[in-house]
């Protein structure tokens, strides 16, 4: 019994730091919807769709996550198997409101006053907005 709890405990924890393939459990994303680079001017690819914020290449819809501060994300590895980051190159330039940064990983992502973008793994095609209030956490970037 007590080594069926340690299995249970340690299975725990390896899914909770992303050491297992959680694609398995929560889907593999194979669209190629959310592989976006910048324009050749290295500026924020986005566009304005529905009222929402998308990719200027896809269409996809981007999200933002609560729990980010300013230029700062708190979605991890095996968060990002579901809210893939919206990536942009190290030498992207800042306009607008928009600007990169360099995340914890090394990696860059695009972020909108401050606030990092994202995708989500469940929206498959241009207008899907499954992530919106998910957790209530994930929220649409809503445009004028």
């Amino acid at each position: 019994m007590k080594n069926i709890m340690m299995l249970s405990a340690l299975t725990g924890v390896l899914a909770l730091t992303g050491c297992t393939t959680l694609k398995s459990v929560v889907g593999n994303d194979m669209s190629g919807t959310h592989d976006v680079q910048a324009t050749s001017k290295n500026t924020a690819p986005v566009t304005s769709k529905n009222g929402m914020l998308v990719d200027s290449t896809n269409h996809m819809t981007l999200y933002t996550f609560d729990k980010d501060s300013m230029n700062k994300s708190e979605c991890g590895a095996a968060c990002q198997v579901v809210w893939p980051t919206f990536m942009a190159p190290s030498n992207a330039k800042a306009s607008g409101q928009f600007a990169a940064f360099q995340r914890e990983d090394g990696e860059y992502q695009w972020a909108m006053n401050g606030k990092p973008l994202y995708f989500y793994a469940n929206d498959t095609k241009m207008g899907d907005k499954n992530g919106d209030d998910k957790l209530d956490v994930w929220h649409i970037v809503p445009t004028k």
